[in-house]
């Protein structure tokens, strides 16, 4: 299942206008890593960045599906 969920959330993010809006709200931290780094050390981080945002926002957006397929089916219990 939890394929799935990833298959289809990644075809969602893939599908979207704004599919690369966590740049802009990296941005900030971005600009302030390229005063600070050389431009090669700089693209390595941001190529790492990316693929970090990219994995969290896998990990948390099928998370989130799951938590909304348990409150559909009933299944969902809060543990607070």
């Amino acid at each position: 299942m939890d394929k799935f969920l990833e298959i289809t959330f990644e075809n969602q993010i893939l599908a979207a206008k704004d599919g690369d809006k966590f740049v802009e709200y990296f941005a900030p931290f971005m600009e302030k890593l390229k005063g600070i780094v050389s431009a090669e050390l700089y693209e390595e981080f941001d190529e790492l960045l990316n693929g970090c945002a990219n994995e969290n926002n896998r990990f948390y957006g099928v998370q989130g599906m799951k938590l909304a397929m348990g409150v559909l089916e009933g299944t969902y219990k809060l543990t607070i």
